[in-house]
């Protein structure tokens, strides 16, 4: 089998993580019939996805979670017509966006829902979860240097890497 094309970023217990083939293994599972929820789906998705990628056998449970999540999303945007990102964000600097670490990290038990950082990010970088809160659904997404839906968050559930990192992308 030929070494998978898609690459994604998911959050995985907070933390970004970054995928071979997941786009493959998800297109494979909808023309299965696979539905979220069904039993097994995140293991199943484990055992696919560990072909091509290391997960850590400790933390399987956490990437089940975080897979059936993404599965559930990428049902609901192809279901809705929206291509979507596929792949390729283009370049900062001269360097590939996947390359620079730029994107927020939300704290789930910090966030209270109010959605203010929603209205304000153009880029869908963040979604609602299904309990109100928000997660980074595509980090890849946020525009480097931006960090205002930090700044408009009141409870400072929402954060970013020092500003200051940025500064080893010097332009090619």
């Amino acid at each position: 089998m030929p070494f998978p094309s898609s690459y994604r970023q998911i959050i995985v217990d907070g933390s970004p993580v970054g995928l071979h083939g997941l786009g493959e293994v998800f297109a494979a599972l909808r023309a299965a019939g696979c539905k979220p929820g069904d039993a097994g789906l995140g293991a199943k998705i484990v055992a696919d996805i560990s072909r091509n990628n290391y997960i850590p056998v400790s933390a399987r449970d956490l990437y089940a979670a975080a897979f059936e999540r993404e599965y559930a999303a990428y049902l609901t945007q192809s279901e809705s017509g929206d291509p979507g990102r596929k792949h390729g964000y283009g370049l900062w600097r001269g360097y590939p966006r996947e390359a620079i670490p730029w994107f927020p990290t939300v704290a789930a038990d910090l966030c209270n829902g109010c959605g203010v950082c929603l209205k304000l990010c153009s880029t869908h970088c963040l979604m609602p979860a299904e309990e109100g809160k928000v997660w980074v659904a595509e980090p890849l997404a946020c525009v480097i240097g931006c960090s205002s839906c930090a700044n408009v968050c009141k409870p400072k559930a929402i954060t970013f890497p020092p500003r200051s990192m940025l500064e080893q992308y010097k332009q090619k």
